[in-house]
């Protein structure tokens, strides 16, 4: 169960793939960048300490 939004799985969920549309970029201090959807945004910008979270994709 996800403590944020009480939904459940049937399954292992990690060590699948995120199957939601990316909706936003998370860019590292080191310049990496990250396609994520709205809830792995909402999650990082939690638990990262360098870098941000910017919505929309790389051009």
């Amino acid at each position: 169960m996800d403590p944020v939004c009480f939904n459940v799985w049937p399954y292992d969920r990690l060590d699948a793939a995120c199957t939601e549309p990316a909706t936003h970029t998370v860019q590292a201090d080191n310049g990496d960048r990250y396609v994520v959807c709205d809830g792995h945004a909402l999650t990082a910008r939690t638990q990262i300490t360098d870098g941000r979270v910017l919505p929309g994709l790389p051009a």
